[in-house]
């Protein structure tokens, strides 16, 4: 019975996904300045129904995650074939449909375009291509380089180079197909680090590869953090199985990706070289590690012939407001408070609490950084990137998953707390599917497409007790499970 509960949560998942990338035409985030092309702007029916449709699949896909969540921690095992069908049902979907919950997608084929002209990304904005392709990126990003590494904006470029600058929709579907091998690294990586770990292979899974924020924003949103978080995880696999020298390139190649990768790599260097014994083999071992760390990073800045200017921008989304950012929040509190009391608000509480918040986050990695070899690499790399995520003064959604997806791999059940799902759905509810401000159409779809799933759960939970198979609040170890 439990194996047939997962199942129909899977299937329902698949369904969700489904409804969320037809719902997308209408009410995703469409590129603007394309009147003749696939994605073009929605009238307002459209817009409504999308939206309702994006809602109600989400709202799905949310409700299938829960539940299946609970069945795991409940005792209930997937297989490595269900887990695999799982991921394919509920990420696939997602492939052929427009950008979701985020613009960001076209600053990185603005990126891309810039770097098949030859233009430094670093020192220009994507407003300096003029078009639809500045058009599209978010206005705070037009004038802004690139915050990327190397390895990022290669990916954009080549998707460029094969799509062309003037197939925008073709280079979003490629940056998803990047996105989405990125993914397959990831699920991977969980599932051999969470067998090796003793932790369940299952639930390591449900709480990183299926997760939703990695759906909506990794998938959905093709963010690079799904390249990030992949090759991290591949490096931190190549690592615990010995094979250290593939396991750093891996790891300062997610870094090339994303800076905050870096992390991961410092702390399975200093697990490596805490297991060797003696000093001079442990001296060996440091000096090989950064060989290869160094002989990646000046190999691949080299071929790409980006330069290192991105060691100066990656500081860029910190310029950003984030309503998640908690040391941003306090600083605008205490500028309000201070003047609406006509107090001196010099220096500006902002720019001091975002200070302290980064200092903190710096303090708080290090410290599970120097904390690794007893930690082990994973729980370290985890508990260092939420560190930083919690104090950054720039935090988006998709952030959380730098420390959730490593956290997995040793620790999931803690992920499958209520409060802690409860987070992750309100997290993914937070954003509109259009990536931009509400409108009306999305708010009263909001309203149709999650008032649709919650009449159709409840009607669901009545027929079950109506038939006596409602399953008991708490089953015990080997009690049968029953759906309906």
């Amino acid at each position: 019975m439990a194996d047939s509960g997962i199942r129909v949560w899977a299937q329902r998942g698949m369904w969700g996904s489904a409804l969320l990338s037809c719902g997308a035409w209408g009410a995703g985030a469409l590129p603007r300045g394309l009147p003749n092309g696939i994605w073009g702007a929605p009238g307002p029916a459209l817009a409504l129904i999308g939206a309702t449709a994006a809602y109600a699949g989400l709202s799905l896909l949310l409700w299938s995650w829960w539940q299946l969540g609970t069945l795991l921690r409940d005792g209930a095992v997937m297989s490595k074939r269900r887990q695999w069908l799982t991921l394919g049902g509920w990420a696939l979907p997602l492939l052929p449909a427009p950008a979701l919950f985020s613009m960001d997608i076209y600053s990185y084929v603005a990126q891309g375009a810039l770097a098949g002209r030859s233009w430094n990304v670093y020192e220009v904005g994507p407003s300096a291509l003029g078009g639809h392709l500045a058009a599209n990126v978010p206005e705070v990003w037009r004038d802004a380089p690139a915050p990327y590494g190397p390895l990022s904006v290669l990916v954009s470029r080549a998707v460029v180079f094969v799509t062309g600058e003037h197939h925008v929709v073709a280079a979003v579907v490629l940056h998803r197909v990047a996105a989405l091998a990125g993914l397959a690294l990831l699920a991977w990586s969980v599932q051999w680090l969470a067998t090796r770990s003793g932790a369940d292979g299952s639930g390591a899974w449900w709480a990183a590869s299926l997760n939703p924020l990695v759906l909506a924003h990794l998938v959905g949103g093709a963010h690079n953090e799904a390249l990030m978080l992949g090759l991290m995880m591949t490096g931190l696999v190549a690592c615990r199985s010995g094979r250290w020298v593939l396991g750093v390139v891996a790891l300062t190649c997610a870094a090339l990706v994303k800076a905050p990768a870096a992390l991961a790599l410092g702390c399975a260097a200093l697990v490596a070289v805490a297991g060797q014994t003696g000093r001079w083999r442990r001296l060996g071992r440091a000096a090989g590690i950064l060989l290869a760390a160094v002989g990646t990073l000046v190999l691949t800045v080299t071929l790409s012939g980006l330069g290192w200017g991105w060691l100066h921008t990656i500081r860029t989304p910190a310029h950003s407001y984030t309503p998640m950012s908690v040391a941003t929040d306090v600083g605008r509190l205490l500028r309000w408070i201070g003047t609406e009391a006509g107090w001196d608000t010099t220096p500006d509480p902002v720019t001091v609490m975002r200070t302290l918040g980064t200092l903190a986050g710096g303090c708080g990695a290090l410290y599970f950084l120097a904390r690794a070899p007893r930690l082990g690499a994973e729980r370290a790399a985890a508990l260092g990137l939420l560190a930083l995520v919690v104090c950054a003064p720039a935090v988006q959604g998709w952030y959380l998953l730098w420390g959730a997806v490593p956290l997995a791999t040793v620790a999931w059940r803690p992920l499958a707390d209520t409060r802690i799902k409860t987070v992750v759905v309100v997290v993914v509810l937070m954003v509109f599917p259009s990536g931009r401000g509400p409108t009306v159409p999305d708010v009263v779809g909001a309203v149709l497409g999650i008032s649709a799933i919650l009449l159709w759960a409840a009607w669901t939970s009545q027929r079950a007790r109506d038939a006596g198979l409602q399953p008991s609040p708490r089953p015990t170890y080997g009690e049968p499970l029953r759906f309906p």
